[in-house]
């Protein structure tokens, strides 16, 4: 789910951003739509089945929120921000959240909450290499160790938080 979100700031580059945000409303919507009948034990086949396969078990039983999260996400940062921070701000969660999550998975030992630093370096590292194709270093810098600790301290869904929070933290260091 969030590799797809590697293709926003491509697909507004090569359309633009308001088609981006209606197309990312719809699909949203329709996602909604779709969990709504499967709570309900209707299914749109192709959704539902993605929908399932990308969540995890304890899941399957409620409303899957983590791609309306992400959406939001997404469609807040390009509302809210300029360009190049807007796409950064979605690098960093379509990068670094998975990234943590798989090495936190594998590899981790040392742990915050429900989370580790292993998973957090991994995501920053990837996280960091993902948004400096849009802002210099610093700026990338500063985004991706904001966006990593959002997704390390579990504050709220950080599908959501990681983008608006790095954006945020990217948008006050470039003007600094």
């Amino acid at each position: 789910m969030h590799v797809s979100a590697l293709l926003i700031p491509f697909l507004a580059e090569v359309t633009s951003k308001s088609t981006v945000l209606v197309a990312l409303t719809v699909v949203t919507v329709v996602y909604a739509m779709s969990e709504t009948l499967r709570l309900r034990r209707k299914t749109l086949p192709l959704i539902t089945r993605f929908t399932l396969a990308m969540s995890r078990e304890n899941e399957s039983t409620h409303f899957v929120t983590a791609p309306t999260y992400l959406a939001a996400g997404v469609v807040l940062s390009l509302l809210a921000f300029p360009k190049n921070i807007a796409y950064a701000s979605i690098m960093i969660v379509a990068l670094g959240d998975p990234v943590a999550s798989y090495f936190g998975r594998k590899l981790g030992r040392t742990r915050v909450k429900q989370k580790t630093l292993e998973g957090f370096a991994a995501g920053l590292i990837v996280s960091f290499a993902g948004a400096l194709f849009w802002v210099p270093p610093y700026v990338a810098l500063t985004g991706s160790v904001a966006g990593m600790l959002l997704e390390l301290l579990t504050i709220l869904d950080d599908n959501l938080t990681i983008p608006i929070g790095a954006g945020s933290a990217m948008l006050i260091m470039s003007i600094l």
